[in-house]
């Protein structure tokens, strides 16, 4: 194939690859650290994509946050579909100029080379940039009008620099453009003096045999000198408008598409004379020419270094750090590094670190009641005294909104209303603290600027928190590497979900779900790039998240309310639907939920496996509660109708305690035993020891019918006074 098609053909690929496959333009998470948003709040799709009009706007601000009402009011303008149409068109007429205009450059440097256009800048190429250059300049004109607001813009973000180098770089190229096709042109198109010996030529009369005006055409290869004065394709002197008779070609045939065969088609004259073949240096029209033209080639570099800088960042920062929040940050940073080296290589080694999430973004208050006075005296900047989910809420605001209508959120006011030792005073502030509101929480109580000893410290996942908020992320995310993996993991869970009363570790731990987790965990992935955690993908057997939070591809996504999900109250004292369990009712329908957790059985389980799993479920839960806790209710709600127990205090009487723990210790190791498939939970755990309570409780009740066994502990001890 000759050399020139190929060479238009190769360009042409490029350019139709480049306008077909451009590069994909995607949300970064430098973004999101700035403003503290999450990539929602800019954009149509949590993970990316078209912009909403506020992330328009932040563009505008020079992606700096807050951003201005006059901005908003500005983007909101330009998001309308008649400017967003014209913003669409003028974009494209942009990029197609500069890729053209850029790919004559590279054409004539890489196939042509500046130093053999010896008769100046043919006309095809001074037209073709011309227009390129006016394109450019009136297109960007607009381009730099939609998204700049003020001037101050061009110089305090990166962007802003990188384009106001652009614009000057563009510039200097308008300018050398511009002098190269008027002024060099005419310089290198001069005539020569008139030759006065046709048969003596020299390098010093060569260039006066240019064709033009009637002269003969003659040109120089390899010291001999061959007469095109004929030649139909060197009319005037000009070879296809590249190429000027009066020169040496002998370099410009090396780019050329044909080789010397075509010069037995043309008359040679003879060698130069002896003694002619000086150093001549080219005209200076051609020297000034060949400088300007690779001067330009140098600022197309620059430019596209700018747009580099841009788009994928600089591993120096050019514009220094002026945000008081980052300022702030390296201060914590540095000094937290030496007094609490463990916070520091904890909070290094997570996710928050990585993604610039520095101390002030979390620990910043939000209250002016709950500062952190102590610390004060290290710096003006003021902390919370406590880091709740509205800290959270700002990088993670689904999360924040599940979790704070999930039963984990609320656990501490529904443990008030079903538990007898707390609104009955049956235990101490001590014990409390130390044992029930540990997982459940305490309601913290701020005082000069101090946490109250005995609401803190503490990680419930149902804290009140002095800002209001409920709850407590580290409970599942400990601080401070708040890492996905430990989350995911079944031991996130077992510091409250253990024991006598609610043995869900124990339970899972002898599931074969559980067997398989102890052998083959450690190889699961748990936390994809994909950041899809997908069963058979990643995992073989699911842990406590994949049941009650994580995904279900095509089905739901993750959730953090674990409230769902659940179609019986089994930790309830006679089991209910989620929406009738009177202390907190669910907003759901149990059908729905019962839905989404065989959806979440059959990624590993057959349909009939899973439907005949929930019949189980169903028969253990009525017969608990028509055959166990109905009768044994029935009896304690007679004896107190009869005044042979006291109403006045629970657990002050050896018959409460049975009947507590038959609810509350066996009744729930029997369901949940059947709900997580542990078999000996659900039987020599749960439903033996039921029957041994069962048939205990209805003999101490014979017992005190009959005028026996009537007992009140007093005094209690660590009883609330």
């Amino acid at each position: 194939m000759p050399k020139r098609p190929l060479c238009y053909a190769m360009f042409g690929l490029a350019l139709l690859i480049g306008v077909i496959f451009p590069p994909s333009v995607r949300a970064t998470e430098q973004y999101a650290r700035d403003t503290g948003q999450a990539c929602i709040f800019c954009h149509q799709e949590s993970t990316g994509g078209q912009l909403k009009t506020v992330g328009f706007a932040y563009i505008r601000n020079g992606y700096r946050y807050p951003i201005a009402s006059s901005v908003l009011e500005k983007s909101e303008r330009l998001q309308q579909p008649l400017h967003k149409t014209l913003r669409f068109v003028i974009g494209y007429l942009h990029l197609l100029a500069a890729v053209i205009f850029f790919g004559a450059i590279f054409y004539i440097h890489i196939f042509v080379r500046p130093a053999r256009l010896t008769g100046g800048i043919p006309k095809p190429e001074r037209l073709l940039g011309l227009s390129c250059m006016a394109t450019l300049t009136a297109t960007g004109i607009y381009l730099t009008w939609a998204r700049m607001d003020r001037w101050e813009q061009f110089f305090d973000n990166t962007f802003g620099l990188m384009l106001s180098i652009k614009i000057l770089l563009f510039a200097l190229m308008v300018a050398i453009g511009l002098a190269a096709v008027t002024v060099v042109h005419r310089k290198m198109k001069q005539t020569p003096p008139p030759v006065t010996g046709k048969d003596e030529i020299s390098r010093a009369n060569l260039a006066g045999f240019d064709g033009a005006e009637g002269r003969p055409a003659y040109f120089v290869f390899e010291n001999d000198v061959y007469d095109v004065s004929d030649s139909a394709r060197w009319k005037g002197g000009r070879h296809f408008g590249k190429h000027t008779a009066g020169a040496d070609l002998t370099e410009a045939l090396k780019g050329a598409p044909h080789g010397t065969e075509v010069f037995e088609k043309v008359r040679r004259i003879g060698p130069l004379k002896a003694g002619s073949a000086g150093t001549g240096k080219p005209p200076a029209g051609r020297r000034v020419f060949v400088v300007l033209a690779y001067t330009n080639l140098m600022l197309i570099f620059l430019i596209l270094a700018c747009i580099g800088v841009w788009r994928w960042d600089f591993p120096l920062r050019l514009i220094p750090e002026k945000r008081d929040t980052a300022i702030v940050g390296q201060s914590c940073i540095d000094c937290h590094r030496e007094k609490t080296p463990g916070i520091f290589m904890d909070w290094n080694n997570g996710v928050h670190a990585r993604v610039d999430v520095h101390c002030d973004k979390c620990h910043r208050a939000i209250d002016e009641q709950a500062v952190l006075t102590a610390h004060l005296e290290h710096s003006s900047r003021p902390i919370s005294v406590v880091v709740s989910p509205k800290h959270c809420q700002g990088c993670h605001p689904r999360q924040a909104e599940q979790y704070a209508r999930s039963k984990h959120a609320n656990t501490h006011e529904i443990m008030w209303k079903i538990d007898h030792w707390l609104k009955d005073g049956m235990n101490n502030t001590t014990e409390r603290t130390t044992g029930c509101l540990a997982c459940h929480g305490t309601v913290v109580e701020v005082e000069n600027g101090k946490p109250l000893p005995g609401t803190w410290p503490n990680v419930g996942v149902g804290r009140i928190n002095p800002d209001g908020s409920k709850g407590s992320c580290t409970s599942c995310h400990t601080r401070h590497r708040f890492s996905i993996e430990e989350a995911r993991k079944p031991e996130a869970c077992d510091q409250c979900h253990l024991g006598p009363d609610h043995p869900q570790i124990e339970i899972y731990n002898e599931s074969k779900h559980g067997t398989i987790y102890h052998a083959e965990g450690h190889r699961w992935t748990w936390d994809p790039t994909s950041r899809r955690w997908e069963a058979g993908t990643h995992f073989r057997a699911p842990t406590c998240a994949t049941c009650h939070m994580s995904a279900v591809t095509g089905k739901f996504d993750v959730s953090h309310d674990v409230t769902e999900r659940l179609s019986w109250e089994t930790q309830a004292p006679r089991t209910v639907r989620p929406e009738d369990f009177e202390p907190f009712p669910a907003a759901t329908r149990w059908q729905d939920e019962r839905r989404k957790m065989e959806a979440v059985c059959l990624q590993c389980h057959s349909t009939t496996w899973t439907q005949d799993h929930f019949r189980n479920l169903d028969a253990v839960i009525h017969h608990y509660n028509d055959n166990y806790f109905d009768p044994i209710e029935k009896i304690m709600n007679q004896l107190y109708d009869q005044g042979l127990v006291s109403r006045e205090r629970h657990f002050d009487e050896p018959i409460e305690w049975q009947y507590y723990e038959l609810w509350h210790h066996e009744g729930r190791r029997a369901r949940m035993g059947t709900a997580m498939m542990a078999p000996d939970y659900a039987w020599w755990h749960g439903f033996y020891e039921l029957k041994h309570r069962f048939v205990h409780v209805r003999q101490m009740a014979a017992e005190l019918k009959e005028g026996k066994g009537k007992h009140v502990y007093a005094p209690f001890p660590g009883r609330m006074e």
